[in-house]
């Protein structure tokens, strides 16, 4: 009769006869996984996108990052426009579309760098793929834009000048920086402005250099104030928070609810590169992240972004959207309905209240594959409207 030492050897003789066979199965269920995974990325987008019931619909997306991996590999086998493919519809069907350009454009090499251990820039053609993709404005108002100094800096005014695309956030100087957008779109006054609560060794713009707009209120009150008191709706980008925090900060919070006291309507936070809840204060909105649009950060976080939109409708309303998205290789693309647990978890991070709460379903129906919260439209923007 064998004892417990010899049953155990020939157990462990016998489970060495399987493990290839445990190896191949488990193998195999992997690529099985990774198939499964790979059609669900390739399928088709949503195509109910037409929306003929809004007075007007303004697109949103977080952070745009052309150079590294996106201009190296992607760009060279697909080219620029491939990466709008799949929520080139949302942008067409749009009146006004507005992101951050987080790089400077540069059109040679050899640029001073600055003092920072990270930098990024792209080409000038990114500028006429923004156009043709339907941007009305980008904002330049974050810590990359002088990667490559006043020069970087230069070369992507001039660019977006050339396609008329409106620019906010930087400028030639303090006074150019701040320097408010305005377009009359639908008979409604837009005003866009740009800020940077970051802002690396010699990037603030002064009286006499060239940079980005400072997240100062003592900047950001009064010109946030002029253009409340020019238009009838006012946006305002702020770059701001810490690089993968899924959390806002109490200084966001601050900035943000002093952004919509001085009369911003729609606040758009981005840097974190990863999505934040969307906050409803007062008749204001602020998305505290956007995450990424266009990027090659690869880990899940990263990838997971959305696209937002502020529809105003003619019965005093406005309906808010989230669209879901998932990036692959540095292309935005929307969920489709069989990707159940990516949607369901970029819908937990960006709304405040507790998931399937009862103030969670007070705040926000289901449409589709999207998010809708309804809120009351801006005083001002109200008076308008009913002119």
């Amino acid at each position: 009769m064998l004892n417990w030492k010899q049953r155990f050897q020939r157990y462990i003789k016998r489970q060495k006869k399987k493990a290839a066979i445990h190896t191949v199965f488990a193998l195999l269920a992997a690529v099985l996984l990774i198939i499964v995974f790979r059609i669900a990325d390739l399928q088709a987008e949503p195509v109910e996108i037409r929306d003929d019931k809004s007075r007007l619909t303004i697109s949103m997306v977080g952070d745009m990052l052309f150079g590294r991996y996106v201009d190296r590999v992607i760009v060279p086998a697909r080219g620029y426009e491939s990466l709008f493919r799949h929520v080139g519809l949302y942008l067409k069907h749009s009146d006004y579309v507005t992101g951050n350009f987080d790089q400077p454009v540069t059109e040679q090499e050899g640029y001073p760098k600055a003092d920072k251990l990270m930098h990024v820039s792209t080409g000038p053609e990114v500028a006429k793929v923004l156009k043709k993709a339907g941007f009305t404005t980008v904002n330049l108002a974050n810590n990359h834009m002088k990667d490559f100094g006043r020069q970087g800096l230069l070369d992507t005014l001039k660019a977006f000048q050339e396609v008329n695309i409106d620019t906010v956030g930087a400028g030639y100087d303090l006074r150019d920086a701040t320097e408010i957008s305005y377009e009359t779109i639908k008979g409604i006054k837009i005003a866009t402005l740009g800020f940077s609560d970051l802002l690396p060794k010699d990037f603030q713009a002064l009286s006499n250099r060239s940079g980005i707009a400072p997240a100062d209120p003592d900047v950001f009150f009064r010109d946030v104030a002029k253009a409340k008191k020019n238009a009838d709706l006012v946006i305002v980008h702020m770059h701001w928070g810490k690089e993968y925090d899924s959390g806002y900060h109490p200084r966001q919070r601050d900035l943000g609810h002093a952004l919509i006291d001085a009369g911003a309507d729609i606040v758009i936070g981005h840097h974190p590169h990863v999505l934040e809840p969307v906050e409803v204060y007062r008749q204001g909105v602020i998305f505290y992240s956007l995450g990424n649009f266009i990027s090659d950060q690869g880990w899940s976080r990263t990838r997971e972004s959305i696209l937002a939109q502020y529809k105003i409708q003619n019965n005093g309303k406005v309906l808010l959207e989230i669209h879901p998205l998932v990036i692959r290789e540095g292309t935005p693309k929307p969920l489709c309905r069989n990707q159940l647990y990516r949607r369901e978890k970029i819908f937990m991070q960006v709304t405040s209240q507790p998931y399937f709460s009862e103030a969670w379903s007070r705040a926000w129906q289901r449409k589709a594959n999207s998010l809708v919260c309804t809120i009351e439209m801006p005083a001002k923007l109200k008076q308008k409207m009913a002119k």
